[in-house]
């Protein structure tokens, strides 16, 4: 007796269920679909490199008089990621999670934690074929992060995007917007 049947149909169902977000009509993989089948490590480390690489270009346009430092240190894994350093006018360091969307169009950036030494959380949202982000300084995520990631996990918390969190596309446009709301500029 063999269960090759019932497996080979499961997965042709859920081939037809994921086919319309990460797939194109003729089966190929959408751009960002390496994403989606990563392991969390080497996804996470792929969206800190996204991350301090905007923030390098942004910061040195912006201040093109400054010296501009932006160090990924996410693979030392310490409480930040990326920490960006302007000369004469300001340090940020930011945390740095991705996720990928949801069958509902969401995300949930995981294993945030309270009252570590990071000023922002960046959340990097990967679509099938683009990618999206939330900033959010660390003191609104104390207030509002209240579930934890698992029942064995206690003090690392799910951060699932709503529409208080900002989510929009990522473009320099908005960032732009985003670091003048939070007075990062």
């Amino acid at each position: 007796m063999s269960f090759q049947s019932i497996t080979t149909k499961a997965t042709q169902n859920l081939q037809k269920r994921v086919q319309g977000k990460w797939f194109n009509t003729d089966g190929t993989p959408k751009p960002n679909y390496i994403f989606k089948i990563a392991d969390n490590t080497p996804k996470g480390d792929a969206g800190e490199q996204i991350v301090g690489e905007i923030f390098n270009q942004i910061y040195t346009e912006l201040y093109p008089n400054s010296v501009v430092t932006v160090d990924v240190v996410g693979a030392d894994k310490g409480d930040y990621d990326v920490i960006v350093k302007i000369s004469g006018h300001f340090d940020i360091k930011i945390e740095v999670k991705t996720a990928t969307e949801d069958s509902n169009g969401k995300f949930q950036w995981n294993g945030l934690k309270k009252k570590i030494d990071y000023d922002y959380a960046f959340g990097l949202g990967v679509t099938p074929d683009d990618f999206v982000f939330a900033i959010q300084p660390r003191e609104y995520l104390e207030e509002t992060l209240t579930t934890n990631m698992s029942r064995d996990v206690e003090g690392s918390y799910k951060w699932s995007s709503k529409k208080d969190d900002n989510v929009l596309p990522l473009t320099e446009v908005n960032i732009i917007n985003r670091l003048e709301q939070l007075n990062l500029m």
